[in-house]
């Protein structure tokens, strides 16, 4: 029936096509309860990840999907992101998602990233107290948070002329986790999101070792047939960063060997997005059942 439901969302235009898919996460949660293996365990930046597959930011945006995941085989999700003040389409702002993740029991069942970023109207001058109004209000819910780089229809980060004001960013919410870690006794490992198709990716990398962040997501639009440049680029940027600082492999993850040669290529863990609206809400579990066939194969 989930693969139905799969194969009529890719008739639709991609909004429906998500929201279809969304609502067959829902569906299947009610009827799958299986167990992850415990040998797909992994922890990564202090966190302790049950299975190293990962819904990916901008499918659940405000996270009302978040407590259907774990029975589907998601080891972590992402929602947002989550800007200061609502936009259409885009987000509902940042009093509604914390007043949605208060509502969440804690711990999480597994660990809960938010990825936050600015608003379209907010002008480069002001992007920093965007971000730090998003860490600061939802620091306590999240178990990490992701910097996103911005949109291309507002201020996008990942270019050259914004990088003095991608380091500004970058120094306040370093020093903004520290001094929220010291006062409220809760560290939250900080990322930062590049996609590796709008900008120069060896300048980004610099800046992610530069101010000492605790991880990478490394994405972009993946077409179909390009998974080996995919990989060779996500294998050079985890020889560059040499193991210290983990790496999240997303984009174009459409089979359970596709998440298999991503882990292979040195990322820690890997996102979904496309794949559950093409292949449908049981991939999770068919990725952890290959890659269960593979730990015991080797």
């Amino acid at each position: 029936m989930y693969e139905l439901l799969a194969k009529v969302a890719q008739r639709f235009d991609p909004p429906k096509a998500q929201k279809l898919a969304a609502y067959s996460l829902k569906l299947a949660a009610v009827v799958v309860a299986k167990q992850t293996p415990p040998a797909l365990r992994r922890e990564v930046m202090g966190l302790s990840f049950p299975s190293p597959v990962g819904l990916a930011a901008g499918f659940d945006k405000h996270g009302t999907l978040y407590p259907c995941l774990p029975p589907l085989g998601f080891g972590f999700a992402e929602i947002g992101s989550v800007i200061p003040q609502p936009e259409a389409q885009r987000s509902h702002g940042l009093a509604a998602a914390a007043a949605i993740l208060s509502r969440f029991p804690r711990p999480h069942a597994i660990p809960l990233g938010i990825s936050i970023s600015m608003n379209r109207a907010t002008p480069p001058e002001r992007l920093v107290s965007d971000y730090l109004a998003c860490m600061e209000r939802l620091w306590e819910y999240a178990d990490y948070i992701t910097l996103n780089l911005g949109v291309r229809a507002g201020p996008d980060l990942h270019l050259p002329e914004y990088r003095v004001t991608l380091s500004s960013v970058l120094a306040a919410a370093k020093n903004a986790q520290a001094c929220m870690a010291r006062e409220r006794g809760l560290r939250r490992p900080v990322l930062m999101k590049v996609d590796q198709t709008r900008g120069d990716t060896d300048a980004l990398l610099a800046c992610v070792q530069e101010f000492a962040l605790d991880g990478l997501i490394l994405g972009g639009d993946a077409r179909e047939g390009e998974e080996c440049r995919i990989l060779a680029n996500l294998e050079r940027v985890t020889n560059i960063l040499n193991g210290r600082i983990p790496v999240i492999s997303v984009g174009g993850i459409r089979t359970p060997q596709d998440a298999a040669d991503r882990l292979s290529a040195g990322a820690a863990l890997v996102q979904v997005y496309s794949g559950i609206v093409e292949s449908g809400p049981l991939l999770p579990r068919r990725i952890n059942a290959h890659l269960s066939t593979l730990a015991v194969a080797s």
